[in-house]
């Protein structure tokens, strides 16, 4: 995309803008530099600062050159602007920074990004990347390349060039949700001028190892080639019996017949087979998490999994129609699966000496008086298929002295969940031979649990119920025009208008159900920014989204954003008004950035009966936000920020929740990654995070709660040649114990989040 717009530049507005662009399009260095000269270094004040071991051959074309902390632009096309003059709280996480915090998955990048909360699959939505933005459900607010990836499930970032969100009510740019904005995961694309492969290989505590490899080939002056593979496997640190494997793959391949035409081709394959972990029980009495030991695990070794897999294939074309119209239109087929059976740690009980009511408990070899832990066993075994396409054409043209970048599209999108459950067999034969009883859940010791059943319980698909189908197919028409009055002002107007046809059908506990809606609406956004000088972009945003019913797709439940009993309800309307300032410093190297912000609710649905909900609730999400990304000095590295939420209950049929703080969302939030050039080839860094308290609840925030904490990672990289880098990364490194998420019930169980771990990781680059 950055070369049509270049050419779209190059017909409105000439040099000047010409030579914006091909500053933004220089490839980057490491964000932690070394001090060498370059070819260049009259082009400074000085010598520049060049990495040593930084990987030049794969380095992110969106970053600043010697900054790869600093991205600047988006590689969605619908910001035709560099992030900088882009009128929205954007943050974009490169790989770099991706490496240098130690993560492995979208669970790890979001667990240190600021205005991002982790949340927990539950008994009515799915195990996953449950994530929340500015206080809002987004777990189906994740997109890939730009388009949504609708199946909840576990995503991997070995194939990820960047990390893209986007705060704030979103819905003239993506569509239904993104109330509190949405995460774009942008994969690694091919680059036609050059060879290179990277081959990674980990290893650490934890019987962690991990190999990666990324190659680049440039089979002829027009089409390159870009494949990536992983295998991952290891134990979850500071916890007993919880552990994962995953393996993948991706192909991409561009084509260049011609300069004005290009087409692209990619192929995503990944699998996870691990352990499903629910975490530790409650305290009814501190309403915190029991005292117990970290590594306490509370499953069913022997019955619980978690497998997620994804075959995802994508086809787009880039056509430069004229030197000022660039036709954008990418499909996609994909088919995303989560399946797993887990075990739910319930709050804690007392064993009664009464044998008429706990002869299980007895005969289990409980005594009276000790403290147990009864387990349910929630389960999901869905696919998602999913057919999508996005077309688009943008336009830069004049009106006068008045310049325009107008992006017009539609997106059509048709996906299908198919969620079966499994069926157990009611005996099973240990290793000796004796006839086992299967029960539906188990009870443990609360101090001293022993997980391990000593048998295997097979799940099979249970053939003999209705599976669960979710079907929706949704279209769309957008426009978006960036209007330039001179070098000072930049106006944004957007508009979106969406249909969203949903049915949703299968058996619940309340027996057969059938419910379907058809429901359009229209969102907008208008934003006015002005640059007092080149470097600072001063801005106002005024925005809305809206939530239709049914739109979270793994639940039926109106409770977890499902359709059953909600479906005749328009769809919940957002507002919101942002103001904010950006700045580049350091020569370009440094973005800070600074924005206030209010999002608004008036028609929440709840339940105003048993059974009955209506849209009469009121919340707002109101806070500050700031950040910081770059290059303070050639060798020092920075990227962080922190986020203030004030996020409350303002009407509610129930008046106890009114003033109630949302649910699963911290007052504060921080974080920040420094790292630093000590020699030409060695760096060293740490990042330091900290996040308030956070409580549970439904539609408010209750008593439960898991403590705020801070948590710090270190990391350092050794060039030991020219094609060789080591780098050893320490994660928790005081190893705090602390909880990513807390469930939303009044006996509660909350995730435990990973202890410390060590790994060393050797880079070959041929």
């Amino acid at each position: 995309m950055s070369r049509s717009i270049a050419s779209l530049r190059n017909a409105s507005a000439a040099g000047t803008l010409l030579a914006g662009m091909a500053t933004a399009a220089l490839v980057p260095g490491f964000g932690v530099a070394h001090a060498s000269e370059s070819a260049d270094a009259n082009a400074t004040n000085g010598p520049n600062i060049v990495v040593t071991g930084q990987r030049e051959a794969d380095a992110n074309p969106n970053a600043e050159e010697g900054a790869a902390y600093k991205v600047n632009r988006s590689t969605n096309g619908k910001f035709t602007e560099e992030v900088r003059d882009t009128p929205k709280s954007v943050t974009i996480i490169p790989k770099e920074v991706i490496e240098d915090v130690g993560a492995t998955t979208f669970r790890d990048i979001a667990r240190t990004t600021p205005g991002v909360t982790l949340g927990t699959g539950e008994g009515g939505n799915a195990f996953g990347d449950r994530i929340f933005i500015r206080g809002f459900e987004a777990r189906n607010d994740i997109y890939i390349d730009g388009m949504r990836d609708p199946g909840v499930s576990s995503r991997e970032v070995f194939a990820i060039e960047q990390v893209e969100i986007l705060k704030g009510p979103s819905g003239a740019f993506m569509g239904r949700g993104t109330t509190g904005g949405s995460v774009s995961l942008q994969s690694k694309r091919p680059q036609l001028d050059r060879n290179f492969t990277v081959a990674e290989l980990t290893g650490g505590t934890d019987d962690m190892l991990r190999g990666t490899i990324d190659g680049n080939y440039a089979l002829g002056d027009t089409l390159a080639l870009r494949v990536n593979a992983l295998y991952h496997t290891a134990d979850t640190p500071g916890r007993d019996y919880v552990d994962s494997e995953r393996w993948g793959g991706t192909a991409a391949l561009e084509w260049q017949p011609s300069d004005s035409l290009t087409f692209k081709a990619d192929y995503y394959h990944f699998r996870l087979d691990g352990m499903s972990d629910y975490g530790h029980p409650f305290d009814s009495s501190t309403q915190e998490p029991y005292a117990v030991d970290a590594d306490n695990f509370y499953g069913a070794v022997g019955r619980d999994f978690l497998k997620n897999g994804a075959d995802i294939g994508t086809l787009a074309i880039e056509w430069d129609i004229a030197d000022s119209i660039t036709l954008n239109t990418q499909s996609r087929y994909g088919e995303v699966t989560n399946r797993y059976v887990v075990s739910v740690p319930r709050s804690p009980r007392t064993v009664s000496s009464d044998p008429a009511e706990n002869a299980d408990d007895l005969a289990s070899g409980f005594v009276p008086g000790q403290l147990v832990v009864d387990t349910g066993s929630p389960q999901r075994n869905a696919k998602t298929k999913y057919f999508a396409n996005i077309t688009s054409l943008t336009a830069a043209f004049n009106t006068g002295a008045i310049s325009h970048t107008l992006v017009a599209g539609f997106e059509y999108a048709h996906e299908k969940i198919t969620n079966r459950r499994y069926a157990f067999p009611d005996f099973v034969e240990n290793d000796q031979g004796t006839q086992i009883g299967t029960p539906s859940g188990f009870t443990r010791s609360l101090f001293d649990p022993d997980p391990v059943l000593g048998y295997t319980i097979p799940a099979v698909v249970d053939t003999s119920s209705a599976p669960a189908i979710t079907t929706v197919e949704s279209f769309s028409l957008f426009a978006l025009d960036t209007i330039k009055f001179g070098e000072r002002w930049q106006l944004l107007l957007g508009g979106r208008y969406d249909t969203f046809d949903i049915k949703a059908e299968g058996e619940g506990r309340g027996g057969p159900y059938s419910a379907s809606s058809d429901v359009d609406f229209f969102n907008w956004q208008a934003s006015l920014l002005y640059k007092p000088v080149e470097a600072v972009s001063l801005y106002a945003s005024f925005a809305t989204s809206s939530n239709p019913s049914g739109e979270q797709l793994d639940s039926s439940s109106p409770t977890y954003g499902g359709l059953v009993g909600v479906e005749d309800l328009k769809p919940e309307r957002n507002t919101s008004w942002e103001a904010g300032a950006k700045w580049e410093v350091a020569d370009g190297k440094m973005l800070l950035t600074a924005a206030v912000f209010r999002i608004d609710k008036d028609d929440a649905r709840e339940q105003t009966a048993p059974g009955v909900y209506e849209r009469v609730g009121k919340l707002r999400s109101q806070g500050f936000e700031v950040g910081i990304n770059g290059n303070i000095t050639p060798r020092w590295a920075v990227f962080g920020g922190y986020s203030y939420l004030d996020a409350t209950v303002r009407d509610n049929p129930n008046p106890a929740l009114n003033g109630a703080r949302f649910a699963n969302v911290p007052k504060h939030n921080f974080s920040l990654l420094t790292s630093y050039a000590v020699t030409n080839r060695f760096s060293a860094g740490v990042q330091a995070y900290y996040r308030s308290r956070i409580y549970g609840g439904t539609s408010g925030a209750g008593t439960a709660s898991v403590p705020g904490y801070w948590k710090f990672d270190a990391v350092a990289r050794y060039q030991a040649t020219d094609r060789v880098q080591f780098r050893a990364n320490v994660l928790n490194v005081f190893d705090k114990r602390y909880y990513d998420a807390i469930y939303r019930s009044g006996s509660p169980f909350s995730y435990v989040a990973p202890g410390r771990s060590a790994t060393l990781s050797v880079e070959v680059t041929f």
